[in-house]
């Protein structure tokens, strides 16, 4: 326990020097704080009384560089015043001199027509005088008229005004006659002009397709089953698509040919019915009747397709906005339908395309000329079950389905059904013949042409009572007159009726033939 009271008391001592320590510091610390606090109080006065001087130093040499530059700006403000002040005084001056100038002119102006209306009133007076003695004289002549020709004066005035009228009468015709073939010759010369500018911005880069009607058949025991009477596949066939399916030379005392041909109808259907017999003939005949129908569906919906994607794409080709989606169907399905062996969805492209070409050089509506160039044959896709022009048909179609009436009435101008005077109508007429005349677009024309027109002209003649005709519109319109003697009115109706189905039956042309039969009487007498 002994050993325990040096350490007991070195901790007392201990804990009484740091209480004391403590208190002492306690005592102290607040001194201390209040001491620093104001040496830093003292320091941020200062450097706040620094800044303070600085930026007056600042601002002061601001304001002195800002008053000498407004000074500055001031002093040229002045000077520019005071140029523009003594410019303005010249012009005044100036000015002032030329009004003084304008009045004398004036004043001058004046005393000479003063002068010329003292001249004008002489004038008059002379006039005045001078008529008086025309009239003298007039009476004089017809006095003397009178007397030399034993006539009234109201009588050869007559005729010398009837000499006269027929004197200018005739100057104004061959002055008319002089300026219409100075305009034919120079219509035709820049008509020349601009089609040599179409043609040498228009330049195809496509190769007309050849659509071909027949099937050959190779195989002879697949020819004989075919060419049977009233073979049930070509019947099933035919019967599906609405086509005329025939085996050429299968009639009596004709060698059988191992040709099968498909004529008439939609060009879809038929060409559906020939990619079929081609199909189906090279598959087992036994299963021919099964699978006819579902064959020639497939090949049908295939192709309406492609039509629609041809009619998109023409239209898309060309620019143009809202064309009905079944004029585009129609569009698309002339691709299986030729006139004169073109192809009519190339066909309708170019001439939708030339029609631009020319609207552009004659400054008429471009998207309008192409309109009516992609629309004017989407008739010949249907004419197959709508009598009438295609024409018309396209027309109508075009109307039916939201076109105005300016595209519609030109499409159904374009071969004369409708008589429409329009340079709209104009540029189709001359797109149409330039796509069909250019070389190479139709196969053998002249000879099929000359060959059709003659059996037209022998069947025409072939009837009593004809007077005279012409063919007219490349073979698309028949004009026949009759002689009214030899046909009654009653039965000209029939007459015509008859020689388009004698056509029909022995001539062989493209598209429709117009049949216009008139009778007319006149009567004329001699005085």
């Amino acid at each position: 326990m002994q050993n325990y009271i040096p350490l007991i008391l070195t901790f007392i001592v201990s804990l009484g020097g740091g209480y004391g320590a403590f208190y002492l510091l306690l005592r102290i610390l607040p001194y201390l704080e209040n001491r620093e606090n104001k040496t830093q109080r003292q320091e941020v006065l200062a450097e706040a009384e620094r800044q303070r001087s600085e930026i007056l130093r600042q601002t002061q040499r601001q304001s002195t560089e800002n008053e000498t530059l407004y000074r500055e700006e001031l002093e040229a403000a002045l000077k520019q015043n005071e140029e523009n002040l003594l410019s303005e005084e010249l012009q005044l001056a100036e000015q002032e001199s030329s009004a003084e100038a304008e009045e004398q002119r004036v004043l001058k102006f004046e005393l000479g027509l003063e002068h010329k209306k003292l001249g004008v009133t002489t004038l008059e007076e002379q006039l005045s005088a001078e008529r008086s003695r025309v009239v003298d004289s007039r009476y004089s002549l017809i006095s003397a008229y009178e007397k030399a020709l034993n006539t009234e004066a109201g009588q050869v005035r007559r005729e010398l005004v009837h000499n006269l009228q027929e004197n200018r009468h005739l100057d104004c015709q061959k002055v008319i006659k002089s300026l219409l073939e100075e305009l034919n010759l120079s219509s035709g010369k820049q008509a020349k002009r601009l089609l040599d500018r179409v043609n040498a911005r228009y330049a195809p880069n496509f190769v007309w397709p050849k659509n071909s009607n027949v099937v050959e058949v190779l195989d002879d025991k697949v020819l004989a089953l075919l060419s049977v009477e009233n073979c049930q596949l070509l019947h099933e066939l035919g019967e599906l698509s609405g086509v005329s399916i025939q085996v050429l030379g299968n009639e009596e005392g004709k060698k059988l040919s191992p040709i099968i041909k498909f004529a008439g109808g939609f060009g879809v259907y038929r060409e559906a019915a020939r990619a079929s017999l081609e199909q189906l003939i090279t598959s087992n005949p036994r299963e021919w009747g099964n699978r006819a129908k579902g064959v020639y569906n497939h090949h049908k919906n295939n192709l309406l397709a492609q039509a629609e994607l041809l009619g998109a794409k023409a239209v898309e080709s060309l620019h143009l906005q809202g064309i009905h989606p079944e004029i585009q169907k129609l569009i698309g399905a002339l691709n299986w339908r030729t006139s004169y062996r073109q192809n009519q969805w190339y066909h309708t492209v170019e001439v939708a395309t030339l029609a631009g070409i020319i609207a552009q050089e004659f400054g008429v509506d471009i998207d309008a000329a192409k309109r009516v160039g992609l629309l004017h044959d989407i008739g010949k896709a249907i004419d197959y079950r709508i009598d009438g022009s295609h024409a018309v048909i396209s027309g109508d179609y075009a109307d039916r389905f939201g076109e105005s009436k300016t595209i519609c009435d030109t499409v159904m101008s374009h071969h004369a059904d409708l008589i429409v005077e329009t340079p709209l109508a104009y540029i189709l007429r001359a797109a149409d013949t330039l796509s069909g005349a250019r070389p190479g677009a139709r196969v053998n024309l002249e000879e099929g042409y000359q060959i059709r027109l003659d059996a037209i002209s022998e069947v025409v003649r072939s009837f009593p009572g004809i007077a005279d005709f012409a063919i007219m519109n490349g073979g698309r319109e028949v004009h026949i007159h009759v002689n009214h003697k030899a046909v009654k009115e009653a039965v000209v109706k029939a007459l015509a009726k008859d020689i388009a189905k004698k056509i029909e039956e022995t001539v062989a042309f493209p598209g429709q033939i117009k049949i216009m039969v008139s009778r007319s009487f006149e009567s004329s007498a001699v005085a």
